[in-house]
């Protein structure tokens, strides 16, 4: 990989494979939080192509498969555990815990660690995690003035959270049971349980889908695709979603059918972030004056600031519209 610093002393482009040159501008600290609208905006657009159709298709249907032999897979995988001696139980010791209350919800700020193997599995989709992930990131890039690293904590923080909100939604609209509380097999789904039901409850309602893996997904895909270079990111981090996956149905916090659109929806968000979070940058025809070699490909504007407001007169109405391209 070949990279240089600019006029700043910073590293903001990056040559990871022959002809293909990316640019990184420094992120500034938590705007990632005003990206997460501009991502929803253009979700629908990225995942509901023509060329996502069979893609679309098997996450259906593997869900749909993985949902009738449920019951099976988690009966085998606590079976296997047993065998293996492998603790069943996902138990966490804190060493911080914070009381507090919004309303009637109990909302500790807390920080535990595992205190079993199982637990350290289970603890590897972990939102303290994955924020010890992006925060590393973001230490690194700060000491090094490496760009790159900034940027890569930033989209870490934008896809993380745009999954989290969505498989809240899901969890809170489908209700299904996790397979350590059904009162049968597969569990049973109560849709739209009212906030004070699923608060009182929680494992009784939020099985589907899988937050833990869709985090995860998120996480190995931002570093993977912004280092391409080190090939042995997807191995290991798809590893490390497997032990976790299998923790999951051995302590019986989800079922396999909660995880295609768990993990889908991680990958999807981590795709759009990366996008918007680089631009590709093009081989100059002559060598430039200060020996980049490079132009950077013009940057789009903010979504928050690409609104335009245009007149309209409608019979009797006039005034104006703002219009905003994702």
């Amino acid at each position: 990989m070949r990279h240089a610093r600019n006029a700043q002393g910073r590293i903001s482009e990056y040559t990871v494979a022959p002809g293909v040159t990316w640019h990184y501008d420094k992120p500034r600290p938590l705007r990632w939080a005003l990206h997460i609208p501009r991502d929803y905006g253009q979700f629908p657009g990225y995942v509901f192509q023509k060329e996502n159709k069979q893609t679309l298709m098997g996450i259906a249907v593997s869900s749909v498969v993985l949902w009738v032999a449920d019951q099976a897979i988690t009966d085998a995988s606590q079976q296997f555990g047993r065998y293996l001696g492998l603790n069943a139980r996902s138990t966490q010791k804190s060493l911080v815990h914070i009381p507090f209350r919004v309303g009637s919800a109990n909302l500790p700020l807390e920080f535990n660690v595992p205190d079993n193997l199982n637990s350290t599995f289970y603890y590897l989709g972990d939102g303290w995690t994955h924020l010890t992930v992006a925060s590393s990131f973001w230490i690194y890039g700060g000491i090094k003035k490496d760009n790159r690293a900034l940027q890569t904590s930033s989209q870490l923080g934008e896809a993380i959270f745009s999954t989290g909100l969505v498989v809240q939604a899901l969890k809170r609209s489908t209700g299904r049971q996790s397979p350590f509380v059904a009162t049968k097999d597969r569990g049973e789904w109560h849709l739209l349980p009212s906030y004070s039901r699923y608060q009182s409850h929680v494992p009784n309602y939020d099985a589907f889908p899988t937050g833990h893996l869709a985090t995860a997904m998120a996480t190995v895909t931002v570093i993977a695709e912004n280092y391409p270079e080190y090939h042995f990111i997807r191995p290991v981090g798809y590893s490390l979603m497997g032990l976790l996956g299998y923790s999951m149905l051995n302590n019986g916090v989800h079922w396999a059918s909660d995880y295609p659109v768990g993990i889908a929806l991680g990958y999807a968000f981590a795709k759009i972030a990366v996008r918007n979070g680089r631009t590709r940058v093009e081989a100059a025809p002559e060598p430039a004056a200060h020996g980049t070699g490079f132009r950077v490909l013009p940057r789009r504007k903010p979504w928050y600031r690409q609104g335009n407001f245009s007149p309209y007169s409608y019979g009797p109405f006039t005034g104006a519209s703002w219009n905003l391209r994702w």
